[in-house]
């Protein structure tokens, strides 16, 4: 049954996954970044959904989105940002490049989705760790909360309700769980 509820959750990332084949994959560095970093792998999709809607390879630059279909395509718009010392951010995660520049992180290594992800629980382990886990730390993640808190209070309340749409759905896929948990043990009586 536990692999029935994986592959459900699977099924849902792949329907909200515009990169279909690594939907599998990438739930599974959400769960071991979360497990890395004692972050719950849930508010990291959160995070992810908020930000690009679960796009691997979503870019924004200087406030303009970009939703490239391809890794290549990504790697340009962000390449053209970077040596143009424009302010950018890349990725499912959307890291923006002051975290690339000040860990000598490439644009290659950032917008690979494993590693986005890794980097993104990384920073918001660090904002946990000033502010508590709280809304501060994940306004903090979008924008220092000391620079535009009201900004920060609207990020972290976007965050939220998807994190509670996510927990509706893992509720909703719990009952279909305890349904299909409960007919098979009545084929076995």
């Amino acid at each position: 049954m536990r692999n029935s509820f994986r592959n459900f959750i699977v099924f849902l990332l792949l329907v909200f996954t515009p990169n279909m084949a690594s939907a599998k994959t990438m739930l599974d560095d959400f769960i071991f970044a979360g497990k890395h970093y004692d972050i719950a792998p849930q508010l990291l999709i959160a995070i992810a959904k908020t930000e690009t809607s679960l796009n691997p390879w979503a870019v924004n630059v200087q406030g303009k989105g970009y939703f490239p279909k391809s890794k290549q395509e990504a790697l340009k718009i962000v390449q053209k940002a970077y040596d143009e010392r424009k302010s950018f951010d890349v990725g499912i995660m959307q890291i923006n490049v002051w975290w690339l520049r000040k860990y000598g992180i490439s644009l290659e290594t950032a917008i690979e989705p494993q590693n986005n992800i890794i980097i993104g629980a990384f920073i918001l382990k660090n904002e946990i760790n000033k502010h508590g886990l709280n809304w501060k730390a994940v306004a903090s993640y979008h924008t220092p909360v000391h620079r535009n808190p009201t900004r920060g209070k609207y990020y972290a309340a976007k965050v939220v309700k998807n994190l509670k749409g996510n927990k509706m759905i893992l509720a909703v896929l719990l009952f279909f769980l305890c349904v299909l948990s409960w007919q098979d043990y009545k084929e076995r009586m």
